[in-house]
């Protein structure tokens, strides 16, 4: 009985000693378990990480990814490991040798920029920031190329922006000399000497139509300034010493007339005191004749009247002798005052002509830059005030240029007269027309409906189209582009201008002889 107790009592500690046997067997399965999926999952991962490194690595990698995924025995793996073991450490030293080659290339890649000339400072101490860090691995040297990538396309951006800012000073540059020659030509036009620095300046003027360099429009810009300044020099003496002349004349009227006025008084009083003697004298006889007739006084003596009678005559013949020489000198300052205000006159009418011409374009005899936008300001405000239709229409003449260049400035000129005769005869009396710039007129034309546009245009096309315009022995027809619109809403001259210039240089940038209307 003992026995079998104690038997009993051995089994139940076996059957704790299994079961914790079994316990500990379950939570060392369940363990490795976690270990290999934990391991199945870091080698999948690295095989995803070393992927394209090499093409027999990824192949096996590959393999092995996919075996991994299945309910296979480790074991059966070991040979592929062995093959991935030897295909990284192969793959190490390759990365190893391309990775010097890599840092070596950046180096020399580095040093190339930094010499390049002209480099901002701060790109410079990037550059030398990366060319300094040292690159022991793969990564390293991959962010260097990402980092040396951006210092070139920093470098290259700014290149480019210095070759386009040069590239835009130049054109800028063409672009302002073309309108200071536009502007040189327009100001020669509206200065109004008629002496030697009128014609210099006008010979200026078709030079600068025929083109010139930069060194010869300086120059011929200097030699413009000196010309208007000795110009406005010479009007100066001259209208100087016109105002000398006439201030002398008029201080010698002036004098000869208070001198005139003061003999006229002593003269006035001289007459008087004659006519008061003659009178005493006429008086002294009758009193004397009629005592002779009531008493017996002696006769009169004829001898004192006619001594008295002489006096008389030889004091008025000295009166009448002052009077001749002061009727002379009245002649004398008639005539002077006439010739004052001839002169004044004559220069009267030479300062309205140089007023006229000021606003005058000497060429086509139209009205010029100014006076259109004097009178432009006047109708605005005229439209704001009663919004009665206002239209402009630019009229640009196609060609010109080639005009110019093919039958010479003179034939441009002649061109241009012509056309803006042939303008103004389809204008009414109320349009204005200005010559806008070189080779454009400006139409401002008021209280017009939009078929009466359409007829005006038609009309000045035809007209140009059938010039019979002849140079150099050839027939040339000649052709004008119209942009025309209407004042609308709250547009400002500006707006209307610019827009007009837009809309035409657009169009005539597909065909000539071509007409635009905004509406």
């Amino acid at each position: 009985m003992t026995d079998i107790s104690a038997i009993v009592a051995e089994v139940s500690v076996l059957k704790q000693r299994l079961d914790l046997a079994q316990l500990s067997y379950r939570d060392s399965s369940l363990k490795s378990r976690r270990e290999i999926v934990i391991l199945k999952r870091l080698i999948t991962r690295l095989a995803v990480a070393c992927r394209g490194l090499d093409n027999d690595l990824d192949t096996t990698l590959h393999a092995i990814t996919h075996d991994l995924e299945q309910p296979l025995e480790i074991s059966r793996l070991i040979p592929r490991l062995a093959i991935v073991e030897r295909l990284v450490i192969q793959q190490a030293d390759v990365i190893q040798h391309q990775n010097k080659q890599l840092q070596h290339h950046i180096n020399q890649r580095g040093q190339t920029l930094l010499r390049y000339q002209g480099l901002p400072t701060s790109l410079q101490r990037d550059l030398n920031n990366i060319l300094n860090q040292p690159s022991l691995t793969l990564l390293n040297n991959h962010q260097h190329i990402l980092r040396l990538l951006e210092l070139y396309e920093r470098s290259i951006k700014l290149i480019a922006a210095n070759n386009n800012g040069t590239r835009l000073l130049s054109d800028n540059q063409q672009h302002f000399e073309i309108n200071l020659v536009a502007e040189l030509q327009h100001l020669i036009t509206e200065i109004d000497f008629t002496n030697e620095q009128g014609e210099q300046l006008f010979t200026i003027r078709h030079q600068l139509a025929q083109g010139v360099d930069q060194a010869t429009l300086l120059t011929l810009l200097l030699q413009v300034l000196r010309l208007i300044v000795s110009g406005t020099h010479a009007e100066r003496h001259t209208s100087q010493r016109f105002l000398n002349t006439l201030n002398s004349d008029l201080a010698s009227l002036k004098k000869n007339t208070a001198k005139t006025a003061s003999s006229f008084s002593v003269l006035h009083q001289h007459r008087h005191d004659f006519n008061t003697n003659i009178s005493t004298m006429v008086t002294n006889i009758n009193q004397k004749i009629e005592a002779q007739n009531t008493t017996d006084t002696p006769p009169l003596s004829l001898e004192n009247i006619t001594q008295e009678l002489q006096q008389l005559a030889l004091r008025n013949s000295q009166l009448e002798q002052r009077e001749q020489a002061l009727i002379e000198q009245l002649n004398h300052n008639d005539n002077k005052v006439q010739q004052l205000q001839q002169q004044t006159h004559s220069y009267h009418q030479r300062l309205s002509q140089q007023e006229q011409n000021i606003f005058r374009d000497k060429l086509t005899l139209t009205y010029n830059r100014n006076a259109f936008d004097d009178r432009l300001e006047h109708e605005y405000q005229r439209w704001l005030r009663y919004q009665n239709p206002l239209l402009l229409m630019l009229i640009d003449i196609d060609n010109l240029s080639h005009l110019n260049k093919n039958y010479g400035h003179h034939a441009g000129d002649k061109a241009l007269k012509i056309i803006a005769q042939t303008i103004n005869q389809h204008l009414n009396p109320t349009d204005f027309i200005a010559r806008f710039n070189d080779d454009a007129f400006m139409l401002l034309i008021t209280d017009i409906n939009q078929q009466q546009r359409h007829q005006t245009v038609q009309h000045i096309r035809t007209a140009v189209t059938q010039l019979p315009l002849h140079f150099k022995g050839q027939s040339v027809s000649m052709s004008v582009s119209i942009s025309t619109s209407f004042f609308t809403h709250n547009d400002t001259p500006k707006n209307v201008i610019d827009r007009i210039e837009t809309t035409l240089r657009h169009a005539q940038s597909q065909r000539c002889n071509i007409v635009t209307h905004y509406n």
